[in-house]
């Protein structure tokens, strides 16, 4: 599938592809040495895995502040012997369904807080969830982006809980001044471009293209799907305004 030629310098060619096509990401191995974690405080990119990984006693890899969970916590994991492997990916749909202040994800060690055993994951995104998502047959339709959008990398744009065989509307801008429309917010205003196609019974989309060069560096991008809904409340369901920005 074919987007139109002002969408082609950022993704050259929009092709229905599997879920989970975008550039392999990195891996980072965080090792748990006595009561410390080591490095304790990383920064990765969006799509990136942090491995922490057991050297001896019992541990556990809690998010949150400390020094005991309250609820919510994305992840707390035993790291011991018998877990001597955790591991989180830091993908955009992670991010989007789970935000920190500034993607920065803290994290301890329940036994051993009193020892200063914690530290923290800082995500760098190119992708931003700017909200107004307009509630369909299968909720919140959720739009996210993965990969780094470098030159030579592969960006993928990922629809999901979109009504099955639905027609929808792919809306672009290189501006947000979001107006009123149909119950919810247009986030695509001005608007630079609009694809229209239906959808599988999945409910599912994802667009996928190699990034070339020529995309000057800050270059924002507004990303929002409509989807045709009669659950919706006029009928049409609008996904969260995504935004990427390139690096």
């Amino acid at each position: 599938m074919r987007l139109s030629s002002l969408v082609r310098p950022l993704l050259v060619v929009g092709v229905l592809l599997p879920l989970g096509s975008a550039s392999a990401q990195t891996t980072h191995t965080v090792d748990q040495f006595g009561f410390s974690f080591s490095p304790a405080n990383i920064s990765i990119d969006g799509g990136d895995t942090v491995n922490w990984v057991w050297n001896g006693g019992d541990h556990t890899v809690t998010e949150g502040l400390g020094p005991v969970p309250v609820g919510g916590e994305l992840f707390n994991s035993l790291l011991a012997s018998s877990v001597p492997l955790v591991s989180v990916e830091f993908n955009t749909k992670f991010l989007f369904e789970n935000p920190r202040a500034g993607n920065v994800y803290d994290y301890y060690c329940i036994p051993h807080f009193a020892f200063n055993m914690k530290g923290t994951v800082s995500v760098t995104s190119s992708w931003f969830n700017d909200g107004n998502a307009l509630a369909g047959s299968n909720g919140d339709p959720l739009f996210y982006g993965n990969g780094t959008l470098e030159v030579g990398s592969t960006a993928e744009l990922v629809l999901e809980n979109a009504l099955p065989n639905a027609l929808v509307g792919l809306f672009i801008s290189f501006a947000s001044t979001p107006v009123p429309f149909k119950g919810g917010m247009l986030c695509t205003i001005p608007l630079a471009s609009v694809t229209l196609f239906p959808i599988g019974p999945s409910g599912e989309v994802s667009l996928s293209s190699p990034i070339t060069a020529g995309i000057p560096s800050g270059t924002p991008v507004f990303w929002q799907y409509a989807i045709q809904d009669a659950g919706a409340v006029k009928g049409v369901a609008l996904s969260n305004c995504l935004r990427s920005v390139f690096p």
